[in-house]
Order: structure tokens, then sequence, then C-alpha cells
């Protein structure tokens, strides 16, 4: 559920033990489903991937960083400069969560992976190490708010 974390599909998508009903989970779904499909064309990714990546666990397909990176950059919450916009993620949460409490923790869970964004990358402003560091750290630090993977 977590690709809103940072994937917002990716981050909402985690957030199992928040109050997120059917009808929410299936929208979350299928917008990360649509843009999943637009950015698998410039960045292929095994079934392998796919599959860790529904499963919430660490893609190792050399294209699986920069089909991150075109995730957050589609959803938001990458910016031009390869640099994560936690403010983003929680614009879209409100979207979807209504209670305080809940924005508070996915606040606290996202500035717990803020220092990615100080992290030395190899990269420059493609994003797709950033990424890659961003996703590990969110199903890292997880379980520390109580939040399913």
């Amino acid at each position: 559920m977590l690709l809103i974390l940072f994937c917002c599909t990716f981050f909402i998508h985690s957030f199992g033990v928040l109050a997120i009903t059917d009808e929410q989970k299936a929208m979350i779904h299928s917008h990360f489903e649509m843009l999943g499909k637009e950015c698998i064309k410039d960045n292929h990714i095994s079934a392998d991937d796919i599959k860790n990546l529904r499963a919430k666990t660490i893609p190792s397909g050399e294209n699986a960083p920069c089909f991150l990176a075109c995730m957050f950059r589609k959803l938001g919450i990458m910016d031009d400069a390869g640099l994560l916009q936690k403010e983003t993620v929680l614009d879209l949460a409100k979207k979807v969560f209504n209670d305080e409490d809940e924005l508070k923790l996915i606040e606290d869970y996202l500035h717990s992976c803020s220092h990615i964004n100080t992290e030395s990358v190899s990269d420059g402003d493609k994003g797709c190490d950033r990424s890659m560091m961003a996703y590990k750290c969110m199903i890292e630090n997880a379980s520390q708010f109580g939040i399913e993977m």
C-alpha cells in the first residue's frame, strides 16, 4: 500500500494500520498501476522486481531505482533536482486520510527518512539512487511507526 511514502502508492499503500476504506485502497492501487505502466516503458523492470515492489521488498534489478524515480516524479514527490518532496506526500495523504493523528503519524514517518536528500548520490539529479535509498529507508522504518508494509 505505500507507494505514498514514497511512492504514495507505495506510501499510502503501506499504511495498512491506518483507517483506509476498500474503495480508497482500490483507487490508490489503480492510480499506481497506471503510473507503473507509464514508468515501465522507459525503465523496464523484471517480473521479479514487480513482485518485490508489490510485496514491499527491495527489488534487485538494475532498472528498479530509475523505475522508482519515475514513479516518485509522476507522483510529485521527487522534483527535477532529484530531491524528495515530503510536503507533496503529506498533501496527497490529506486527500485520503482525515484523522489528524494518522496524518501526524505519516508526517513523522516521512521525516524519519528526510536525511535522504542530504545523502551523496552518483547520478546527480537523475534521482535513481536517491529513490532506492528512500524506498529502503521507508521499508526499514515502517515498523517503528506501527506501519505494516
